[in-house]
């Protein structure tokens, strides 16, 4: 039998055992494929198949954008496990069978978690991911340890009545979301996420003990949330949201402490604030204030139809213009 690559489904039993037998984080997960399923777009591993035997996995989900499609290999990212000494021959085998479903453009991440792997015949782009280590420190030594303002910021909210929350309900679900696209709107950007991603995360995740949702309120209104979810002994700052009421209270930085503190308290090694594009200084400027480490966040991107990929190219640079950006909201009804 030649050496092939298999599609295969993301519930599929074999490519469960092989990942069950190695090291692996969140995001290559099966679970976490049936949450970027719940945005709309198809999911599947990519395997090398030799003689009948799996080698390598690859999550991967089909971008399908209009008129482009993009085959995003670990959604925000999740790099291939297996052996990865055949990583190279991998990358060739996708891109043909890749051509062949229709994608235009192969993508690659690489973040602080994954070993140093290359995918031939790509271009580069690097943005940033922001990781507070822990490097077995306490609450308290870490508290004592943050900046100034860190420290003054949080007491304030506690001063002021400002409270943190577990949800437990829809209608705490709903008012996450709720403040999600309120988020997404103030910075003049699309939704990317959806309601029916919130509740796969809420299902496979929190219900399951691997995560929970928080809110920050004062007087009983939500200003703040954000979703952690854990694996291993990394946890991850995700779907970060506020209402933009209140700021002066500082609702953020009580809710982003209370998720630090149950991270330590579950045995956490890390706070993952995941990724944040190069030129966002005001993201950066907020996740580095918690004394996070930066790290390289590399996509590697490799173009299989060049017409596609130059008429898209156009195209998000238009979306990225005030102009094209409120138009595209207004397409999507955001």
């Amino acid at each position: 039998m030649a050496t092939e690559i298999q599609k295969r489904k993301s519930d599929d039993p074999a490519v469960a055992e092989f990942l069950a037998g190695r090291p692996t984080y969140l995001f290559q997960e099966p679970a976490w494929q049936q949450v970027v399923a719940a945005i709309g777009f198809p999911t599947a591993y990519y395997c090398l198949v030799d003689a009948g035997r799996l080698v390598l996995v690859q999550p991967a989900a089909h971008m399908r954008l209009g008129f482009f499609h993009l085959l995003y290999c670990g959604l925000p990212y999740g790099s291939a496990v297996g052996d990865l000494s055949r990583y190279g021959e991998f990358v060739e085998l996708l891109a043909g069978a890749a051509r062949r479903e229709g994608v235009h453009r192969l993508r690659f991440s690489h973040n602080c978690y994954d070993p140093e792997l290359v995918p031939p015949g790509c271009l580069t782009n690097q943005h940033m991911q922001q990781v507070l280590h822990f490097a077995g420190r306490g609450e308290e030594q870490l508290w004592n340890e943050f900046k100034g303002r860190v420290r003054r910021d949080v007491r304030l909210a506690e001063r002021r009545g400002v409270t943190v929350e577990e949800v437990t309900d829809q209608a705490g679900r709903d008012i996450i979301f709720d403040m999600y696209r309120q988020t997404m709107a103030r910075n003049e950007t699309y939704v990317v996420w959806q309601r029916g991603m919130v509740e796969r995360i809420w299902e496979l995740y929190c219900a399951a003990g691997r995560g929970e949702m928080l809110i920050a309120r004062h007087e009983g209104e939500p200003l703040a949330a954000i979703a952690l979810l854990y694996s291993g002994k990394h946890c991850y700052y995700f779907l970060g949201a506020s209402s933009g009421a209140k700021r002066s209270l500082c609702p953020n930085d009580a809710v982003i402490w209370t998720g630090i503190r149950h991270a330590l308290a579950r045995g956490c090694e890390d706070f993952d604030f995941m990724i944040s594009a190069r030129d966002d200084a005001a993201l950066i400027e907020f996740k580095d204030k918690w004394s996070t480490t930066q790290h390289p966040f590399l996509f590697y991107e490799r173009d299989l139809n060049w017409l596609h990929c130059r008429a898209w190219s156009v195209a998000f640079k238009l979306a990225q213009s005030r102009l094209g950006g409120a138009i595209l909201r207004r397409v999507r009804g955001s």
